[in-house]
């Protein structure tokens, strides 16, 4: 939810906003707001695809700092879509606006996206820091607002209604609540972070004491998530301002709203200047569901902090849901996009940096979704046709398709009291794989990432380029010995070096697209091993991918870096990207892997290509060379002899014309057809 144009009326009013020193107290965070704020006032990544590790580390000392401070947090997460899809246009206008700022940043210009895995690695996080963390059956605002009203504590967000919503503790704007500069009382060990406090109270008394039941129907005629009314229907605001600036029109209905008693009176007023009958009408029963969209009763979600019950007051279509699912859900350890399958049969799907002039990257996962699916809508027993509806993209247009489930002969009532064995057959059939975990023989918090980069090669749509594939596996090495500081010495100097870099690194489009696709596969496959009760281990997901890592590595080999010179002088480094390589080969058939094992060939000086822009039709890519040797062995060529003189070299590469320009030649609904994009 959200008041268009409120929050700037508030930060410049200083007769509202407070100064506080916070510490000592309960406090009700929303959790959704939160991530999205801490990922992009922290300056992290978004070009490349998301920087999971440096996100952990930010979250990890916001929640350290609130310790420091005796503050107790309590998050609150978004579940589903509102079911009575009130909503929906304001939704489809976010997924649009979503796809034109992804699309902006894939060609350097300004723009903005949230990373494919965020919440992902934001709920785990918690998990590991025994952070309370309830995620919601719908939309938390209003359950954050009953839940701190109900605890008399503040709510810690950057969401406008909160504005609106009478929270007797108060309200906490996350703009202004300065966590990284922690302060002591003086004279005093006591820890506070400055804050700015709001309450509405404070608002209606700078408003000649006006009745606060009118808020509601301030933010209403403003216009919310929910209501959007005929701005013309009003008079115009502003004649009854007494501010100068912008924001006449917000504070001239404040005003105007002050001159009454009580909302009956001010709606009364209002409909007298309609002459319209239908529209009178139109508007009454909007202003009344307004008021009740702010009206404040008990927490459905304080049990569940106190003796972890699932929320109650559950909409008719999850009545009938099993206990552990409403149990998993509200721990956080399902996806909530599950529940918009259940009572929408729809989905709307999230778009990161990738070539928006190729089909989305969400088409690749789409076969695992279709299982998820399956597995959800057997829930309902009534169900003739199994499909869902996929919001996607098409260019930068979102467009809609219904897509098929795959019933798997599995119920979820009784989901996660079916054996492993036969939960795991249900995910290794999903995503086209045959070796169990055990026969991997790669490290727990890596098997789900080798299962999905073997699904990924054998799908993604352009295939993955060699250097992808191997600066992915090079990536799992590093995040998987990072883990531990005393594995983490046994990374090569070269690639810690890497890691650390800091100068912005030009973003390959086509990379980017595949690891797209990647990350998509990677987050669907999540929620299905999920679902299914995590036949697979769960890993450590914020150590899986690193955007500008992977870039720089793919720089290095661009220039005829192999990733066995990467990893020279670190033999365990090396053995773990051997044993991730092999263990995906094994999935791939032989022409695959023959592509995949292909050498860059170093070109002469003269064959080096003219800088290409990112708004070209047509592009330049490395020529390859068969590789004579089998990574499996060990083996190495003439130049891997010679790692830390290739290493040092500037080697220039020979491009080409991509082959049939790889998609743009070939007919897009081949592939869309066979194979059948999540949050």
């Amino acid at each position: 939810m959200g008041v268009q144009g409120l929050k700037t009326y508030m930060e410049g009013n200083s007769d509202v906003l407070k100064r506080r020193n916070f510490r000592n107290s309960k406090l009700v965070i929303d959790g959704s707001n939160l991530f999205f704020c801490l990922y992009f006032q922290s300056h992290l990544d978004q070009a490349h695809g998301g920087e999971y590790e440096g996100f952990e580390k930010v979250v990890s000392r916001f929640f350290a700092n609130l310790r420091i401070c005796k503050i107790k947090p309590y998050v609150v997460l978004d579940g589903g879509d509102d079911i009575s899809d009130k909503k929906f246009d304001t939704l489809k206008k976010r997924a649009e606006d979503r796809i034109k700022r992804a699309d902006a940043l894939s060609k350097g210009r300004r723009g903005e996206a949230l990373p494919i895995l965020i919440k992902n690695v934001f709920k785990q996080v918690l998990r590991k820091l025994k952070v309370p963390l309830i995620q919601c059956v719908a939309e938390a605002d209003w359950e954050v607002a009953a839940l701190a009203n109900e605890w008399n504590c503040p709510v810690l967000s950057n969401d406008s209604d909160f504005y609106i919503f009478d929270v007797k503790g108060g309200f906490l704007p996350l703009s202004d609540f300065h966590w990284r500069k922690v302060k002591s009382i003086r004279q005093s060990d006591k820890k506070y972070i400055p804050a700015s406090w709001y309450s509405v109270s404070n608002l209606c008394s700078t408003l000649n004491c006006m009745n606060k039941q009118l808020l509601p129907i301030f933010a209403t005629i403003l216009g919310n998530d929910y209501a959007h009314l005929d701005k013309t229907l009003f008079p115009n605001w502003t004649k009854f301002s007494l501010t100068p600036g912008g924001n006449r029109n917000i504070d001239g209905l404040l005003r105007w709203l002050s001159r009454h008693k009580c909302p009956k009176d001010a709606i009364k007023a209002l409909r007298s200047t309609i002459t319209n009958p239908r529209d009178s009408a139109m508007v009454l029963k909007v202003l009344k569901q307004g008021l009740q969209e702010y009206r404040l009763t008990p927490s459905s979600i304080a049990q569940f902090f106190k003796r972890g019950e699932p929320q109650s007051k559950l909409p008719r279509p999850l009545q009938s849901l099993p206990e552990w699912f409403l149990k998993a859900l509200g721990e956080g350890k399902l996806n909530s996009i599950l529940l918009d399958v259940l009572t929408l049969h729809r989905v709307t799907l999230k778009f990161s940096v990738q070539d928006f002039s190729l089909c989305s990257n969400n088409l690749t996962s789409r076969p695992i979704r279709q299982v998820i699916y399956g597995l959800m809508l057997q829930a309902t027993a009534e169900e003739e046709q199994y499909e869902v509806e996929e919001y996607d993209r098409q260019g930068l247009t979102l467009t809609s398709s219904k897509v098929p489930a795959i019933l798997p002969n599995l119920q979820l009532d009784t989901l996660w009291e079916t054996p492993q064995n036969l939960r795991l057959e249900v995910f290794l059939d999903a995503l086209c794989v045959s070796q169990a975990p055990d026969e991997l023989l790669v490290p727990a918090n890596l098997q789900l990432a080798v299962y999905v980069t073997c699904y990924w090669l054998k799908r993604a749509e352009p295939e993955p380029r060699p250097e992808f594939f191997w600066a992915l596996l090079v990536g799992l090495v590093y995040g998987e010995l990072s883990r531990d500081p005393l594995t983490e010495k046994e990374l090569p100097k070269r690639l810690r070096n890497l890691k650390s870099r800091k100068e912005e690194t030009p973003l390959d489009l086509e990379a980017a697209h595949a690891y797209s696709q990647w990350q998509g596969s990677l987050r669907d496959s999540i929620c299905l091993n999920q679902l299914l009760n995590n036949p697979v281990p769960e890993p450590e997901y914020a150590r899986l991918y690193s955007g500008l890592f992977l870039h720089h590595v793919i720089t290095e080999m661009s220039r005829g870096i192999t990733p066995e010179s990467l990893l020279a002088g670190a033999p365990h480094a090396l053995h773990l990207y051997q044993t991730l390589r092999e263990a995906v080969e094994r999935e791939l058939d032989e022409d695959l892997v023959r592509r995949m094992r292909a050498k860059v060939k170093r070109a002469q000086p003269s064959e080096r290509p003219a800088r290409r822009e990112l708004t070209d039709d047509i592009s330049m890519y490395l020529i390859y060379e068969d590789d004579e040797e089998d990574p499996r062995t060990g083996k190495k060529g003439k130049a891997d002899n010679q790692d830390d003189e290739i290493y040092e070299q500037k080697c220039l590469i020979r491009t080409r014309h991509k082959a049939k320009s790889r998609t743009s030649k070939r007919d897009p609904k081949a592939k869309k057809s066979e194979r059948s994009c999540w949050e």
